[in-house]
C-alpha cells in the first residue's frame, strides 16, 4: 500500500517532481553503494589487502638476478585493519548528521513554544520561572544551533590526531 503524496502543481505540470525523486533515489543508491562497499571489502578480502603489499614489497626486495631485477608496486599502503577502521570511523561520523539536522530544524518551534508558555508564568504571577524558563530555551536554541559547528570543529581535531 503506497501513501498519497502531495506534489506542487507547478512541479507538476514542468515534471520537476520527477527529477526530485530520481535525485533523491540517486542519492540513496550512492550512500548505500559507500557503506556497502565500506563493509564488505574487508570481509571479502579477509583481511589480506594490506598482506598482499606488503609481500609485494618483499618480493620485489628478494628477487633479483644479474640479468633482470623485478620490483613489483605496492597496491596498497595501509592494512585492510588501518583501511576499516578509517571507513568506519568516517561512517560513524556522518550517522548522527540526519539526527543533528532534525534537532536543528526543529530548535525554533520548540523554542518558541517555551516562550510562549513562560509569558503565561507571567501572567499567573510567577515572574521568576518566566524568565527561567526564557533563559533556558534562548540558552538550549543558541547550543542546539552551533552543535554542528562544535561536532565539526570535533571531527577536525579527531583527524588532525
Amino acid at each position: 500500500m503506497r501513501k498519497a503524496k502531495a506534489i506542487k502543481f507547478g512541479e507538476f505540470m514542468n515534471g520537476e517532481y520527477k527529477v526530485k525523486q530520481k535525485e533523491k533515489k540517486q542519492r540513496m543508491i550512492r550512500k548505500t553503494t559507500k557503506i556497502a562497499t565500506a563493509a564488505i571489502l574487508p570481509l571479502v578480502t579477509c583481511g589480506s589487502v594490506g598482506t598482499i603489499g606488503f609481500a609485494m614489497t618483499a618480493l620485489a626486495a628478494t628477487t633479483s638476478t644479474n640479468a633482470l631485477t623485478v620490483t613489483a608496486p605496492v597496491a596498497v599502503t595501509v592494512g585492510a585493519k588501518e583501511w576499516m577502521s578509517q571507513a568506519t570511523l568516517s561512517t560513524l561520523a556522518h550517522v548522527l548528521d540526519p539526527v543533528v539536522d532534525i534537532l536543528v530544524a526543529l530548535s525554533f518551534p520548540i523554542a518558541s513554544v517555551i516562550i510562549v508558555g513562560s509569558c503565561f508564568q507571567f501572567m499567573f504571577d510567577r515572574a521568576d520561572r518566566g524568565w527561567q524558563m526564557i533563559q533556558n530555551a534562548g540558552l538550549g536554541y543558541v547550543l542546539i544551533q552551533v552543535s554542528p559547528l562544535i561536532l565539526d570543529v570535533l571531527k577536525q581535531v579527531g583527524n588532525a590526531v
